[in-house]
């Protein structure tokens, strides 16, 4: 879908990859969102502050979480160039992964 880039203006490309339930080593539930966005903008795609992401993508995609203040958020990253129609693509894959406080 074609979402407003996080600076305010412009439109980026961004994808679902998944979304699962999963387990941490002690047993905690926590929600694994997986998303992809891509295009190119003068302040690229990569944003590594949670709370911009949280309001950027995790609200988009998952529409069950409420304040980004009731979570434990926790943001990991990669991002990348690929060639698409003879152009070099900045790509960004965020997992963000989020409990209840």
């Amino acid at each position: 879908m074609k979402i407003k880039h996080w600076q305010g203006y412009g439109a980026v490309e961004a994808t679902k990859l998944s979304k699962e339930e999963i387990k941490n080593e002690y047993g905690e539930k926590k929600t694994q969102l997986r998303v992809r966005v891509q295009g190119n903008h003068e302040w690229g795609l990569e944003r590594d502050d949670a709370y911009d992401i949280w309001n950027w993508l995790v609200k988009r995609f998952d529409k069950s979480v409420g304040s980004f203040y009731d979570y434990r958020v926790e943001l990991s990253l990669n991002d990348y160039y690929v060639e698409l129609g003879g152009l070099d693509v900045e790509t960004c894959d965020y997992t963000i992964t989020y409990s209840k406080r």
